[in-house]
């Protein structure tokens, strides 16, 4: 059996507690909001507002599991965004609005192609020059920031032509978001990158045991590489359905994510060192996170306090993991890259 592969009844005991605390969720916000948060037109809401809070999770997850890290992520999905929408209005002599289907599949590709090389550039600074994961996605956020902020003057780039607004807003039948569907499809097909796939195989074996992985001829320079290839492509996507949802594309939308992600990935039961984490458990914390978001709002309170909320969540499940000795403080760190001695980031034999 493959490293963080587990039967179907032991991955549905673990994602229990999970379940539970999502249960208890949506009964505290019906019994608070009685015919509004069950509503249907809150239900739809709440599916179209999911999909970028659960692909940038999973996009984490993915960067997380040989017990790194990409704080570039929503940086990435802004730059795929402002990229598309200047080399569409470039193609359209400034009016991307009127853009036509062919135009847009351009612009799109070369927003890919731009997040690519970004993924290749991050992957290079973390598997062949050995830069901590946390300092080298770090850097690589910073520089996407600024390539954003100096692209778009500071201003919001806004008017898309519809077909780039449907991707975020339309609906399947007209009452399944369209971008629900792209959420459903990625899960569908990274279950079987994680659980079926050859890479994913190597991907959990390198995060288990670096080592172990060295020694059974596993190229770990590329699957490191192709990790995060997955990761800024889950951000690309993310960012495709950004500018649809907003219309609209600016250097600094979904800012307060980056952390929200990694408390989805701690909370979904991710091990900070790499080697173990179940795909249900990021899309069951995402749920969890996106309800309370949703439940706040609808209550009238200020939107600032869910970043709030968010926080006090990661100190709560930081602080009860260490408490319960599932991953201490300083593992945690060293399992980020932190830590001084490179061996010591992961342990060698996976308890």
């Amino acid at each position: 059996m493959k490293p963080g592969h587990k039967p179907f009844l032991q991955r549905l005991s673990a994602d229990a507690p999970l379940l539970f605390i999502l249960i208890a969720m949506v009964v505290l916000m019906a019994l608070l909001l009685p015919g509004r948060f069950l509503a249907s037109y809150n239900l739809v809401n709440l599916a179209n507002q999911l999909p970028v809070l659960a692909l940038l999770s999973i996009g984490m997850m993915v960067s997380m599991l040989s017990g790194g890290i990409n704080l570039a992520i929503v940086a990435a999905a802004n730059f795929t965004g402002i990229v598309t929408a200047l080399t569409m209005d470039w193609l359209t002599g400034g009016a991307a609005a009127t853009a036509g289907l062919p135009v847009i599949l351009l612009s799109m590709a070369v927003g890919l192609a731009a997040c690519m090389v970004i993924a290749l550039l991050t992957g290079f600074l973390i598997a062949w020059l050995e830069i901590p994961p946390i300092l080298a996605t770090l850097g690589v956020m910073m520089l996407l920031d600024g390539l954003s902020i100096v692209m778009t003057r500071g201003y919001t780039l806004s008017g898309f032509p519809p077909f780039v607004v449907e991707i975020g807003n339309g609906s399947l039948f007209w009452a399944i978001p369209n971008a629900f569907v792209i959420l459903v499809l990625v899960i569908l097909a990274l279950h079987f990158v994680l659980n079926r796939s050859p890479f994913g195989f190597k991907l959990y074996m390198l995060g288990a045991n670096p080592r172990a992985a060295e020694y059974s001829n596993i190229d770990t320079r590329m699957v490191l590489m192709k990790q995060y290839a997955l990761s800024f492509l889950l951000a690309a996507l993310t960012g495709f359905i950004m500018m649809g949802q907003f219309n609209s594309v600016k250097a600094n939308y979904a800012e307060s994510y980056v952390l929200v992600t990694v408390l989805a990935c701690f909370l979904g039961g991710i091990n900070p060192f790499g080697g173990d984490g179940r795909l249900s458990g990021i899309v069951l914390a995402a749920v969890i996170l996106q309800t309370i978001s949703s439940g706040v709002n609808l209550l009238g309170v200020d939107p600032f306090f869910v970043t709030a909320m968010w926080g006090a969540i990661i100190l709560i499940v930081i602080a009860v993991s260490h408490l319960t000795g599932r991953h201490s403080i300083q593992a945690m760190i060293r399992a980020l890259g932190l830590g001084r001695d490179k061996a010591a980031a992961r342990p060698e034999t996976k308890e």
